[in-house]
């Protein structure tokens, strides 16, 4: 290892002794080291040996016989320049004391409180070398909900791994039906916990056969390795009796060590746990970038603790049996962690592939103020459905968000996004992420839950009002569609969130979804998001900010858009001649959007009217779905009218319909004339479950 600066030369290159009285060397005198706050306590003075960069500091004689000269030798006559450590176990400043006798024990001189230290003071020694090791070491960023308590469900799981946060897994053996809930506490200021930690993270388990909490480090299989290890950790049990928590550290492929072990016991509330290891030299035969060293708590099982402050450095070759803490702000601690986001932010595109799911922006083109049991098409590209009865559906005055009120107790409702399977396939060539923004107005108790499907080769996407599941009053999706299969939730991730407190937005983010299992192997790779909720009290306004579902491991809102670009993706699916907040229907009046044309003949049948040209095209041809509509106030529904007679058309039809636009024909009425001019609004339909 490289020379550790907490040793300091006590002397120069070679220092001579002489005698206070004859001026000769002082040959065999004797040089006594103590400590200066305990004199007559004997403090070691050290050599070092070995070659660069690998040096190691090992204790001389105390007191030490100089040589025949007046110069330091060790015990075998060799020339040799004393190292002081002026530290104590705490690497709190603790100097030396020396005394210099002749061979006769005439004393010659003393010296005080030596060596000089420039920055001397603290508990990370004399120039801040030591330096915490572990990333968020107080659980300052953590991904399950907070406020918590946050529970995992597991069943007959063998070394499952649960992504806890930022740089900590939880690894989960479960025999059966088993659980850990974990919660962020945020203590006050007044418990004057040691270490002052901002956050600490609490967990308890139920049915395990084995709990740990990892932080592993990529890069060296030897990290640490050949030296000393100094580790401490804040704990707390809640038990009546007393808890072992061990924290062990590991070299990829190799057997585990513990470096620190603590018996917490409940009466004793926080508690910090400092202790020192020895780390030997690896064995592994791995190497960069693959190899690792995994720093794990084993967790005691069916007990509820509390820990945080975790702390581990190298000492090189000095014990440090009692280190203490190093305090940190959390935005630093957050800041440490650039090395786990940099690589997501450098991999994350971020568009989402939802469309019209940043609800402030969703033009809501069909005027629906509420639904049912059966599921019907609410707002562009939102399916939804209940499980009860009625649920109202309105816009957010001052957001433009989607709000939901229920309308009976014990109710459940569900969203629905088909999302097309040229996206799809995009979709299974990378890892997904999905976040929610949402709150509960009125009442609390909504759980929200998250559901990813995928179609195979064979499957279809049903047409409405059949979809591909249901929702029931758990708020449990179920899926019912032939040749579906649900995207796995990742490893351990929940895909249920409680709401937060009224009127609170809250994202709930889940990661590490990944379509690549199903790449190539479905010629139809159609998907569908689904989001449901479960609203135990009539009255309860749900709030839908957005929802997004992205490429990459960082879960985000949706990336920012301007209306028409929203109206313009939702447009693909459904086109409307009336103006953005008009529902379409008939007699709404003039200058609403409708279409024009020229009269090419007077009363006659099968009479081009209006022509529409779609300035892009619908995602399909919207055969059989183009609807008339007659703009004129108490005119015949569904007819093309004669502005210049106010007399309507009949027999009104689309016709040469295609992904283009389409041309609309009728019977001119009786009156008219060739160029008269006509109106029409109409609306074309081309979305994924009606066609």
């Amino acid at each position: 290892m490289a020379i550790d600066q907490h040793y300091i030369p006590a002397f120069s290159i070679e220092e001579v002794l002489l005698d206070k009285d004859t001026g000769a060397p002082l040959s065999g005198g004797i040089v006594t080291f103590e400590r200066d706050s305990q004199r007559g306590t004997f403090k070691s003075v050290y050599q070092i040996t070995g070659t660069s960069p690998n040096y190691t500091f090992i204790a001389l004689p105390n007191p030490m016989i100089l040589s025949s000269i007046g110069t330091f030798e060790d015990t075998l006559g060799n020339p040799v320049v004393p190292y002081f450590l002026p530290y104590d176990a705490n690497f709190m400043p603790d100097y030396y004391f020396v005394k210099v006798e002749s061979s006769g024990l005439v004393p010659q001189f003393t010296r005080e409180a030596v060596p000089f230290i420039p920055d001397a003071g603290g508990t990370d020694g004399a120039s801040g070398s030591l330096e915490n090791e572990v990333s968020n070491p107080q659980f300052a960023e953590v991904f399950f909900t907070t406020p918590g308590p946050y529970t995992y469900n597991f069943n007959a799981a063998s070394s499952q791994v649960v992504h806890l946060g930022p740089d900590w897994d939880l690894v989960v053996s479960s025999p059966a039906v088993g659980s850990v809930t974990v919660n962020q506490i945020t203590p006050t200021g007044a418990l004057n916990i040691p270490g002052n930690p901002g956050t600490l993270l609490n967990i308890t388990s139920a049915g395990l056969s084995s709990l740990h909490l990892r932080q592993r480090i990529y890069g060296s299989p030897n990290l640490w390795g050949s030296g000393i290890l100094a580790s401490t950790f804040l704990a707390k049990t809640y038990a009546g009796g007393s808890s072992l928590l061990k924290l062990w550290y590991q070299q990829s492929g190799q057997s585990p060590i513990t470096i620190n072990s603590a018996t917490l016991v409940g009466s004793s509330g926080y508690t910090s746990f400092p202790t020192s290891t020895s780390i030997a030299a690896s064995a592994s035969a791995e190497f960069f970038p693959d190899s690792y060293i995994d720093l794990y708590f084993d967790i005691p099982l069916s007990t509820e603790i509390d820990i945080s402050n975790v702390m581990v450095t190298p000492t090189g070759s000095t014990v440090v049996s009692n280190l203490q803490y190093s305090q940190e702000s959390q935005n630093r601690q957050i800041d440490h962690l650039f090395h786990y986001y940099k690589p997501l932010l450098e991999y994350k595109p971020i568009p989402s592939y939802l469309v019209g799911w940043d609800f402030p922006l969703n033009p809501a083109q069909f005027g629906i103020t509420s639904f049912s049991t059966t599921p019907i098409y609410v707002w562009d590209q939102t399916i939804m459905g209940s499980t009860v009865n009625t649920i109202n559906v309105g816009r957010v005055a001052f957001s433009g968000a989607i709000i939901c009120t229920t309308t009976v107790d014990d109710e459940a409702f569900y969203m629905l996004q088909y999302i097309p399977k040229e996206v799809g396939f995009s979709a299974t060539l990378t890892r997904l992420a999905i976040n929610l923004l949402t709150y509960q107005l009125i009442h609390t108790g909504v759980v929200a839950q998250v559901y990813l499907y995928i179609c195979g080769t064979a499957g279809t996407i049903p047409t409405l009002p059949l979809t591909i599941g249901t929702v029931a009053a758990s708020g449990d999706f179920t899926l019912t569609a032939a040749n579906w299969t649900e995207v796995p939730r990742p490893n351990g991730q929940s895909n249920t969130f409680t709401l937060g407190a009224i009127g609170a937005p809250i994202d709930f983010p889940s990661v590490g979804w990944s379509g690549t299992p199903f790449a190539g192997q479905t010629t139809n790779p159609n998907m569908a998001i689904v989001v449901t909720f479960k609203v135990p009290l009539s009255g309860t306004q749900v709030v839908i900010n957005s929802c997004s579902l992205v490429a990459g491991d960082i879960p985000t809102r949706p990336a920012p858009q301007t209306p028409d670009e929203v109206l313009r993706e939702c447009q693909y699916y459904y086109r409307k001649s009336f103006l953005p907040g008009v529902t379409p229907a008939d007699n709404v009046g003039s200058n609403t959007g409708e279409s024009y044309s020229i009269q090419v003949a007077g009363a006659s049948a099968a009479v081009f009217g209006p022509i529409v040209r779609f300035d892009y095209p619908l995602r399909t041809s919207p055969t059989g779905l183009v609807t008339l509509y007659n703009p004129r106030p108490a005119s015949t529904a569904g007819q093309i009218t004669n502005l210049t007679t106010g007399t309507d058309w009949s027999g009104c039809s689309a016709t040469n319909i295609s992904a283009t636009g389409f041309v609309t024909t009728g019977t001119t009425p009786g009156g008219s004339a060739a160029v008269n001019g006509a109106a029409v609004h109409w609306t074309a339909d081309a979305r994924l479950g009606i066609i």
